[in-house]
Formats: structure tokens, sequence, C-alpha cells
């Protein structure tokens, strides 16, 4: 209600449609992604992530009901766990951004993500080898249930994170633009990442198929060993609208 919208609209060349338009500013925003080569990588790492990253955690439920057995209960404090793990995540991660960087700490959830798949993989054995070790009487699904708030924690983290990054290195002329393509790498990994985790978990089960997932992570990882954040900030700062 309160919000003034200062734009002002702009009219179309002679003779072009709107659709025209879109499609000529489209080619045009592509052309100058070619620019930013390390917004581009990025883009390709965020598409890794994202693969799994939210398929992962449905898939969760369904590990904890065919391997872990877990009960009801157990599987309403998962949904609340995460989520409020998430919440804290975002928050925690950012102050970390400020202080670490933005890539550093989208690393960081990333190698957090592979420990926690490494942990629900593991999770029958890690609770008979801690039970023997301690000599605790913990269930399989009260150590399913730290390591999933574990995962929750960079659930949120982790896509902020990617956010801030594809906001310092995007020109303020074409921020709106490269955001646009950050939603639809995003749109698309999630889709190759819900059918890929479907053919894994056919042809592996279910099990393998969670732990092979933590290949996706690390792909992203190894691309952002060539992203560069400063320079990516002063490509950033360099860009003059229209060229």
């Amino acid at each position: 209600m309160f919000l003034q919208e200062r734009g002002t609209p702009k009219p179309l060349p002679p003779g072009e449609s709107l659709l025209g338009a879109g499609l000529r500013r489209l080619v045009d925003t592509g052309r100058a992604l070619r620019g930013f080569r390390d917004l581009l990588v990025f883009f390709v790492a965020f598409f890794f992530a994202m693969a799994v990253c939210p398929s992962l955690i449905a898939f969760a439920f369904i590990y904890g009901d065919q391997v872990i057995r877990w009960s009801p209960k157990s599987q309403i404090l998962m949904f609340v766990i995460t989520n409020l793990a998430a919440s804290v995540g975002a928050v925690g991660f950012g102050f970390l951004q400020g202080r670490w960087g933005n890539l550093r700490t989208f690393n960081l959830t990333l190698a957090i993500w592979v420990a926690a798949i490494i942990g629900i993989w593991g999770t029958p054995g890690m609770t008979a080898w801690l039970n023997r070790s301690l000599g605790t009487a913990w269930t399989a699904e009260s150590v399913f249930l730290f390591i999933g708030a574990i995962a929750g924690l960079c659930l949120g983290a982790t896509q902020s994170a990617s956010r801030t990054v594809v906001a310092v290195f995007s020109p303020e002329s074409k921020s709106a633009e490269f955001f646009g393509f950050w939603g639809l790498f995003g749109k698309l990994a999630s889709i190759f990442g819900l059918l890929s985790l479907g053919v894994l978990q056919v042809r592996l089960g279910l099990q393998s198929a969670i732990l092979l997932c933590s290949l996706f992570f690390l792909a992203a990882m190894l691309l952002t060993l060539v992203v560069r954040e400063r320079r990516g900030r002063a490509a950033a700062a360099a860009y003059t609208f229209g060229e």
C-alpha cells in the first residue's frame, strides 16, 4: 500500500512487439553474461548444489521410513527440526558471510551437506558404534534426527549464501536479469536432481542413492575453486550499461 512505483514505461521501438523485445533482451543478457566468467562458473556450481539440496530433504523422509523405520512422532519432529534449523542457519551463516566471505561460506555449507549425507547413509552403523563406544542406548531415530538438524542448518544457508554471491557479482544495471538466470538455474536443477535421485534409487537402492548425492555437492565445491570473489566484484564494478 505504501510502495511507490517510480519507474516510467518505455515505448517499444517502431515495428517491434513485446515478445520480440523480450527475446532480444534475453539474447543481450546472455551475451553480457559471457563477460562475467566467475558468475557464470558459479551458476554451474549452484546448479549442482541445488540439484540435490531440496530433493534430499524429501528423500530423507522416505529414508527414515524405509531404512530407519522411524515412528510417526519422529517424522513430525524431523519436519519441525529441519525448518527451525533452516531459519537459524540462514541467520547464523548470514553473520558469518560478513566476517568470512560469501564464497567461503557457500563452500562451508556444501561441506556440511556432504558430512550430513554420510551421516544419513551411515546412521544404523553409526548408532551401533556410538552405543558400543560410549555405553549409551541411543536409537537410530535419535541419531537420524540429530543429523537432520545439521542438514537443516544448511537448507536456508546454501541458498542465502548463493544469493549474496550473485548480488555482489552482478552490476546494478544487470542485477534483475542475472537474478533471473539464478532462479532459472535453481528450478532446472531441482527438476534434474529429483529425476536423477529417483533413477539412482531405482537402480542402486535408496541408501546408495543418498550417498551418491554427495558427489553433486563435491562437484559444486570443485567448480568454485576457480571462482574468485574479488575478481567477480571487480567485473561487476567495471561493467558499463550497454556494453
